[in-house]
C-alpha cells in the first residue's frame, strides 16, 4: 500500500472509530490496532514519519484526535479519570497547572535583631 493511501486510511480510522456507523467498533482508536489492521506494527508507522513529512502530519492530526478522545471519554466518564490524566500527561505532553512565581514579585525578608544587636553593641 502507497504511503498516502495508508495515510488517508489511518486518518478516516481515527475519525470514524467508535462513531456510530462506523465499521470500526473500538470506543478509541489506536496506532497498534490500525498497523496490525493492515499488515504492519507500530514502529512501521512511526518509521515512515521519518520518511514522509506528509504521512508525519497525518500521524500527529491522528494523535490530536486521540488525545481529544482520551479528554472526552474522560470528560463524559466514559474512560477511568485517572488513567485518561496518566496518558495525557506521559504520552501527549500534556502537563499539570502549576502556580507560577510572579517574576516581578519583590521579597522581603524581615529578621530579629541578635542579643549583641538588641544591647547596642556593634555588629
Amino acid at each position: 500500500m502507497r504511503t498516502k493511501e495508508l495515510a488517508k486510511r489511518m486518518l478516516h480510522y481515527f475519525r470514524t472509530a467508535g462513531c456510530e456507523g462506523s465499521e470500526y467498533k473500538e470506543d478509541l482508536p489506536s496506532f497498534v490496532r490500525f498497523a496490525n489492521a493492515v499488515g504492519m506494527t507500530g514502529a512501521t508507522l512511526r518509521g515512515l514519519c521519518k520518511k514522509s513529512s506528509a504521512f508525519a502530519r497525518i500521524y500527529a492530526e491522528c494523535e490530536e484526535i486521540l488525545a481529544d478522545r482520551i479528554t472526552d471519554g474522560a470528560l463524559h466518564r466514559r474512560l477511568d479519570g485517572s488513567f485518561a490524566k496518566f496518558l495525557l500527561l506521559s504520552r501527549f505532553g500534556f502537563d499539570e497547572v502549576r502556580e507560577e512565581k510572579d517574576p516581578f514579585a519583590v521579597e522581603i525578608l524581615l529578621k530579629e535583631p541578635d542579643e549583641n544587636e538588641k544591647k547596642g553593641g556593634d555588629v
